[in-house]
């Protein structure tokens, strides 16, 4: 005996509580659960089924009943109630259904169809009889689009069914593969590209470290460079001329450089202060800081003395041989 309520109420517009009622309306008319609803709107069962990741990705199977057809009845006890054919739907497909049998739920349906998969799936499915019904359609995603690739009608037999899905979802399983071997390879790709963009970014990072570590280097040599020819200036401003060989009072220095490059010699009277020796070796490039400069008897390091000492209070006079060893 039919239930005296239709599987979807006519002019339903909320999908969710459409098919609710659908799988509760076949459970009271077939004594059975039948096979597993997408509860939602078609749009998102696409999205779930056909545009989820390539691992799990499925084949959608749309179910459209039609109260009318003298197909419905026997598709829904012996077909839909199979256990074979539900558990097969439950495995492998993603079913999303609707009851084409009111004139408002037809209308909302062809406009589902053209909105979310197109007028030719729309037009092929108005275009058929209504003892065609109940209609398994079988969508799979090929090369990014949508593809109608079976239409499973009413007067099918169980068997004819269940080797139809079979035959689809191989036909879905070889397109789903060959996409898996083309995403495989285009990973591979993409990994040797962003390793290669690594390996570039690192080559460059490194480059650029070796250029600001450059520039640091000459800009510190650059200010060291003005440094001294500053501190050169300056001891040049403060150092007096030379005394003459004839003038009384003054003190002969030598100096022998480390490294074998020669021997500084430089006359200074003996009221000069040590700071004058300084200025006169920073004039030679030999810069305070860079060396110890040595007596030899008693052995002194005089750059460790007072500057303002005169050469007299040193008693480093009337003559004096010195020692420069670089730090």
């Amino acid at each position: 005996m039919e239930h005296p309520l239709d599987h979807i109420p006519d002019e339903c517009t909320n999908d969710a509580f459409g098919l609710e009622h659908f799988a509760r309306v076949f459970n009271e008319r077939y004594g059975s659960t039948g096979p597993i609803l997408y509860i939602g709107p078609l749009d998102q069962a696409i999205q779930d089924s056909l545009y989820s990741s390539i691992h799990i990705r499925r084949p959608l199977a749309i179910y459209l009943h039609n109260e009318q057809s003298v197909c419905a009845n026997v598709f829904c006890s012996q077909v839909l109630s199979a256990d074979s054919i539900v558990e097969y739907l439950a495995n492998n497909y993603v079913l999303w259904a609707w009851d084409s049998t009111n004139d408002g739920n037809r209308k909302r349906l062809f406009e589902t169809l053209r909105r979310c998969i197109g007028n030719q799936c729309a037009q092929r499915v108005g275009a058929m009889e209504s003892d065609s019904f109940p209609l398994l359609l079988i969508l799979i995603r090929s090369r990014g689009s949508l593809e109608l690739i079976n239409v499973i009608e009413g007067k099918s037999t169980p068997s004819e069914v269940l080797l139809n899905l079979i035959q689809s979802h191989e036909s879905f399983e070889e397109q789903r593969l060959r996409e898996v071997d083309g995403e495989v390879m285009r990973e591979k790709r993409e990994n040797l590209k962003r390793q290669q963009e690594d390996e570039y970014e690192q080559s460059l990072q490194a480059d650029l470290a070796k250029e600001r570590a450059r520039q640091e280097e000459q800009n510190a040599n650059e200010r060291l460079k003005q440094q001294r020819l500053q501190q050169k200036e300056e001891s040049r401003a403060r150092l007096p001329e030379e005394p003459s060989e004839t003038e009384k009072n003054i003190t002969q220095l030598k100096i022998r450089l480390p490294n074998d490059e020669g021997v500084l010699k430089r006359r200074f009277r003996i009221n000069d202060t040590l700071q004058m020796l300084f200025d006169y070796l920073t004039i030679e490039g030999r810069m305070l800081g860079e060396y110890k400069l040595l007596t030899t008897y008693p052995k002194r390091d005089l750059t460790l003395l007072n500057q303002s000492d005169t050469f007299e209070q040193l008693k480093l006079y009337p003559q004096e041989q010195l020692i420069l060893e670089s730090l």
